[in-house]
């Protein structure tokens, strides 16, 4: 296993880190993007392991730029940083579905926070997923 540096392997490794590459295309659709993170599976980091089906964990909060709170969210493991592992070990999976599902008002998030691929989603935009995106079943 190699240690990560500042810089990643700018190779896209899924459907998620394909839209996100074209995320700076005149005729990119930020739908496509927000449609692959709900339906993929991304990786939040923990200082706290999964002990059991209910056992609840506080993933890394990062500031941005203007100090607001941001989720940090991986599109694939190989992603996280060291600097953030030394902080938070535990590398979870969830659906990216879930995360916006559990999301507090007052928070955004941030996808593959200073790699080649993410994006940052203020609390407004989190809020405009909520309303806007429902799962099928839901409909």
């Amino acid at each position: 296993m190699t240690e990560q540096t500042g810089i990643a392997d700018p190779t896209p490794l899924n459907d998620l880190e394909e839209k996100l590459a074209t995320g700076n295309d005149p005729d990119a659709n930020p739908v496509d993007v927000i449609l692959s993170f709900l339906n993929s599976e991304v990786y939040i980091i923990s200082s706290d392991g999964i002990e059991g089906e209910d056992s609840q964990v506080e993933p890394l909060v990062l500031g941005n730029s203007e100090g607001a709170p941001v989720l940090a969210v991986f599109s694939h493991p190989t992603r996280v940083d060291q600097q953030y592992l030394d902080a938070a070990p535990n590398v979870l999976g969830t659906q990216g579905a879930a995360i916006i599902a559990n999301i507090g008002e007052e928070l955004g998030l941030v996808i593959n926070p200073g790699a080649a691929y993410g994006f940052e989603i203020n609390p407004e935009g989190v809020a405009n997923i909520k309303r806007d995106f429902k799962r099928a079943d839901e409909q």
